[in-house]
């Protein structure tokens, strides 16, 4: 009974701690750059996305990444049918993991976690539920990818879902999180690495041991090694969820036998060996680089701006009132 109080004491005051920084307009401020740069980052690399599903689906043409300009040329506009979706997923994460990052920072700091690695911690905390709460739209959004090909090959004769929006009202809860598994561990394995390679990154900038005129490039392409790194190691978890994935709406159906995230790894182990675990890295790295840069070079950019600079006074007045009121 003792400890359930603990837990609630610890979660009621890492919730306080976290509304407290959310009214500060420079975290407001961040927050909303980051749910916006993630969204234009997905946008700028939705056909490597769409190729990336494509590959591990086990399309034969569409099979590898330099067929992306293939891929492009049969699609042509098509290929952005789902990023509504996908746009709209990365947006509501980028300002869900913002404010859940705050919370979770705070949590773990109760919990006398070393803050040298607690934003490995947090980050995989709230990387676990933005993974789960994204479930349902990158399910959507992979049949979408598929269905255009689906189509040409007449393995169907109409398209699944017309629209994101249809697909995510319509879609039965069984399909919406058949791969949800793999997909909050990919999701908690890459935001604790991302969290934590950032916050080294942003201590060794702010230490002063790089020169001034180079931050803006260093800052741009660490946090782009930082996806790039996130996205390898936990990509066989990346490979399982898109397996599941493209053959979910299948199984949901009865074509196909369902599969447990056990049973998927052991099906991919078996037909493509352990290397096959990691079939279509090259596409999800140059995808996440891609993403990555832009987020990355977005943000160094915000913070020059001249918005982040009103921002920072809006937050020095509130400190101020804050002190005069205690």
């Amino acid at each position: 009974m003792e400890r359930e109080k603990s837990l609630w004491y610890i979660c009621r005051e890492a919730a306080w701690s976290a509304s407290q920084s959310m009214e500060d307009p420079l975290v407001q401020q961040q927050a909303a750059e980051g749910a916006i740069l993630r969204a234009k980052a997905a946008f700028v690399a939705y056909p490597l996305d769409v190729l990336k599903t494509q590959v591990q689906s086990g399309h034969p043409r569409y099979n590898r990444l330099t067929r992306l300009p293939c891929l492009v040329k049969d699609y042509k506009l098509k290929i952005f049918r789902g990023y509504p979706g996908v746009g709209a997923n990365s947006f509501l994460m980028g300002a869900l993991m913002f404010g859940g990052y705050r919370f979770f920072d705070n949590f773990w700091a109760l919990y006398q976690v070393p803050d040298y690695w607690r934003p490995a911690v947090a980050g995989g905390s709230i990387g676990a539920l933005c993974g789960l709460a994204a479930t349902p739209l990158e399910q959507v959004k992979t049949i979408m990818a598929l269905q255009e090909t689906w189509l040409k090959e007449r393995k169907i004769t109409k398209r699944i879902y017309g629209s994101v929006l249809q697909g995510a009202w319509k879609a039965p809860l069984s399909l919406k999180f058949y791969a949800a598994t793999p997909l909050v561990i990919r999701t908690a394995l890459f935001d604790s690495q991302l969290f934590f390679y950032n916050s080294r990154l942003r201590e060794w900038l702010h230490s002063g041991a790089c020169p001034e005129n180079l931050q803006f490039l260093v800052s741009t392409l660490g946090f782009m090694l930082a996806g790039l790194v996130g996205a390898t190691v936990n990509y066989p978890f990346d490979r399982v969820k898109g397996h599941m994935m493209g053959r979910a709406f299948q199984a949901s159906i009865g074509e196909k036998p369902k599969e447990s995230t056990y049973g998927a790894f052991a099906s991919v182990v078996r037909r493509h060996g352990w290397a096959g675990l990691f079939h279509g890295l090259p596409t999800r790295s140059v995808l996440h680089a891609v993403v990555w840069c832009v987020v990355g070079a977005g943000r160094e950019l915000c913070e020059r701006g001249g918005l982040r600079e009103r921002a920072k006074e809006k937050s020095a007045a509130l400190g101020r009132s804050r002190t005069l009121s205690a």
